[in-house]
């Protein structure tokens, strides 16, 4: 089960808090003790930690040999340019020039820390990157703010991958990066090999895509750089165990992952309200080794010739025979 780049952040052990139920759902754990969960889980090789409001560098050697006895590895390191409130009216673009240097500078200490601690990439998510209203913002300097931004954290050092993430909503109700067509028209303004995209499974479905799609695009041009996994309804990011609502459309996500040759980071992103963390983690686990091992059976099936002639019958033939044989 160790032969995957399959990784995780911690919201699992944390005590997932919503506005219902703001002091969550568990205890709150420090991170050692979330470290050590994380070692439990069989086929977790990497994790995923949010700076600096998880960890400082001054934690990074203890971080690296609890790891490390684990079979594990930071695997990606992701700037904390969302979860404070001074980040209200946006972090690289916001119309505050004192917010946008404070933003930019975080953004690039992330890049060094990451390379402390021998991370393969810092994921930047502008969260708080949007409009609420009509007539809220000023789009052209908005846009403007954030190509410049961007492009400015990743010249600070080409050494390290940063892989934007996009999101249509929440916790703004428009983030200005809300789409995969979006993301590919930043990249292209951008022009740096060291800039790429994730596609969140979840955020894809939300955005009215298809995630398998999504990827493909992103691929296509060589900037699918990691990928997070969950599910949802796709009203809502729900963070739900991988696999359990949109079956056909997982399967596929992974089917074109393998066609398209990635070799990056699986990492989940589940938020388990209810669950057992550890067990929703497991279990996430447990899925994306099986749908990868699926997606690499079906290639060897026949289905690229069904997809190649968009026969739907045929392929549903594969697939139900596949799952349903006889």
């Amino acid at each position: 089960m160790n032969k995957y780049k399959i990784g995780s952040g911690f919201s699992p052990f944390t005590p997932c808090s919503e506005r219902f139920v703001a002091e969550g759902y568990r205890k709150s754990l420090s991170l050692k003790e979330q470290i050590k969960l994380a070692g439990q889980v069989k086929g977790l090789k990497g994790i995923a930690l949010d700076y600096p409001y998880q960890f400082s560098k001054n934690d990074i050697p203890s971080i690296k040999s609890l790891c490390g006895k684990q079979g594990q590895k930071i695997c990606t390191v992701e700037a904390g340019i969302y979860p404070d409130r001074k980040w209200k009216q946006g972090s690289i673009s916001s119309p505050d020039p004192g917010i946008r240097r404070e933003a930019v500078a975080l953004c690039m200490e992330t890049l060094d820390t990451a390379a402390i601690a021998g991370a393969e990439s810092v994921l930047l998510w502008p969260g708080q990157d949007g409009f609420d209203y009509p007539f809220q913002a000023d789009y052209k300097k908005a846009w403007t703010f954030l190509i410049e931004g961007i492009r400015e954290i990743a010249q600070h050092r080409t050494d390290i991958r940063i892989g934007i993430e996009y999101k249509p909503k929440e916790p703004r109700t428009n983030l200005f990066i809300r789409n995969a067509g979006i993301l590919l028209h930043v990249l292209e303004k951008i022009k740096m090999d060291n800039v790429g995209g994730v596609v969140d499974f979840g955020h894809s479905l939300v955005a009215g895509e298809n995630p398998a799609e999504a990827a493909v695009l992103l691929a296509r041009e060589g900037k699918l750089f990691e990928v997070h996994l969950n599910d949802n309804y796709r009203d809502y990011d729900h963070d739900l165990i991988v696999g359990t609502v949109s079956f056909w459309e997982t399967l596929e996500f992974f089917y074109w992952l393998d066609s398209c040759g990635y070799d990056g980071w699986y990492l989940m992103d589940v938020f388990p309200y209810r669950e057992e963390g550890i067990k929703a983690l497991q279990r996430s686990v447990n899925n994306t080794i099986t749908f990868i091992e699926i997606a690499r059976e079906l290639r060897k099936s026949g289905m690229k010739k069904c997809l190649e002639n968009r026969d739907v019958i045929a392929s549903c033939s594969i697939l139900w025979e596949k799952f349903f044989p006889g």
